[in-house]
């Protein structure tokens, strides 16, 4: 196959990333305590979009959160003091201004762990206890602003890994960096309740179904199940293995493989590739016709999961999954093509996700051909880019059923930075450089 798009060196890849700081400055909100950023350009409306207003400009997902995490990662490869101190600024706005915050958010991707994350990260690069300190104090928060019912907490109505479920493997993270067992204790109170939630089949393997679609976007079918990371059995099994992990209880283990041997059961098999739906209709009927190319709904997230099983047990059987997933994304056609479930460029469920993954499996297989995908998917996406003098940064419909609103967003796991930070990755792995990653690739 010819590419269509111009091959980038590494320093290409950072000064895109260099590009598109400049861009994401433009759009900073300086406060009383530190600054933050806006969450879009105001290219689009929202109208309508009742999830994109729900974002935050707190959150590691939307918010300053994410937007310092990657100026983080800049400085980490350029030493440029000024990224480091726009970092900095966005954690002096959270810890300055949490006790403001009229309702706190449990999970990592909206929410204060989330917040945690992003200052255990800054604790890390400066030394300066009162980061730590808040990465606890959120955890611990998390924990006081719970809803207790029949012996379970929880804190809103859906407790999948996007949800409430994250904040279980927040917790498992934080009981290893602080040394204190409570944290596991939490971690099992919430994925014990979240268990009550998983269906058995009679093969033994297990599905979680935490609301139906259909409510939210009529189009889609009744009685369909997103089986995948963000709102699925995908996003569980990685947080029972976590847990397994951090305790050697195989109990949950076990549950984990069932759920995982579900994905492997209903996957869509071809050759040596596989792809799970991103709706599975059960009784027999047809996978509906769409498939996510995506870290939230499809072959990314799945590829989250299939590596820490095998970290945890070895078992060849989840590194092979993890390939045949690859083998789905690169005869899908990633690194030119578009489609239905594959429409834009943020980490949630984007190309810079599918970068991610393929710059995984660089240092996670020996296959040669995941530099060559990694490139190709990266040369993409900076030939997509929208340049001008304000810098670099991309335009899409974030949500895939209102094509009409697009915009250009500035976070990390949503819009423009997300993008530069894969790109920052990719510069990383081919220069041997260490950049910090985020949460679902972080190596430990």
């Amino acid at each position: 196959m010819i590419s269509i798009y111009k091959k980038n060196s590494a320093e290409d890849y950072l000064n895109t990333a260099i590009e598109v700081a400049k861009w994401i400055n433009q759009y900073e909100v300086k406060k009383p305590v530190g600054k933050s950023w806006k969450i879009s350009s105001g290219a689009g409306t929202n109208d309508g979009d009742a999830l994109a207003n729900q974002m935050t400009d707190r959150s590691i997902y939307s918010g300053a959160a994410g937007v310092g995490f990657f100026f983080l990662q800049l400085y980490e490869v350029t030493e440029n003091k000024e990224y480091f101190d726009e970092a900095v600024q966005a954690g002096e706005y959270l810890l300055g201004t949490y006790k403001d915050v009229q309702k706190y958010k449990p999970g990592i991707h909206g929410g204060i762990t989330g917040e945690g994350l992003f200052a255990e990260a800054l604790y890390q690069k400066t030394g300066d206890q009162k980061y730590r300190d808040y990465a606890v104090k959120a955890g611990d928060i998390a924990y006081e602003t719970v809803i207790r019912e029949d012996g379970f907490l929880h804190w809103e109505n859906l407790v999948d890994y996007m949800g409430d479920g994250s904040t279980a493997a927040y917790w498992i993270d934080l009981a290893k960096l602080t040394g204190d067992q409570k944290y596991l204790e939490y971690a099992k109170e919430l994925i014990d309740y979240i268990l009550t939630f998983k269906t058995e089949l009679p093969d033994g393997t297990v599905y979680w179904k935490f609301f139906d679609i259909h409510k939210y976007f009529p189009e889609l079918p009744e009685g369909g199940i997103l089986p995948n990371f963000a709102h699925g059995t995908a996003g569980i099994v990685y947080l029972l293995t976590k847990y397994y992990e951090a305790t050697g209880d195989k109990k949950y283990l076990d549950i984990a493989e069932a759920g995982f041997q579900f994905l492997i059961n209903i996957a869509i098999n071809k050759e040596d590739a596989s792809i799970v739906p991103y709706l599975y209709l059960p009784d027999g009927q047809e996978p509906f016709d769409v498939f996510y190319l995506s870290l939230c709904h499809g072959p990314v997230g799945d590829g989250v999961v299939a590596k820490e099983l095998y970290k945890a047990t070895k078992d060849q059987k989840y590194q092979e999954f993890y390939k045949r997933l690859s083998n789905a994304l690169e005869q899908a056609g990633v690194t030119y093509k578009r489609s239905a479930g594959y429409w834009n460029d943020c980490i949630c469920c984007g190309s810079s996700g599918v970068l991610l993954h393929f710059i995984d499996g660089m240092q996670w297989t020996d296959e040669p051909k995941y530099k060559k995908l990694a490139t190709g998917v990266a040369d993409k996406l900076v030939g997509d880019a929208y340049k001008n003098e304000e810098g670099t940064r991309w335009y899409n419909a974030w949500t895939r059923v209102m094509p009409w609103n697009v915009d250009a967003h500035i976070g990390l796991y949503m819009g423009s930075a997300g993008a530069a930070s894969a790109l920052l990755s990719l510069y990383g792995a081919l220069t041997g450089t260490k950049v910090s990653q985020i949460y679902e690739f972080t190596e430990e």
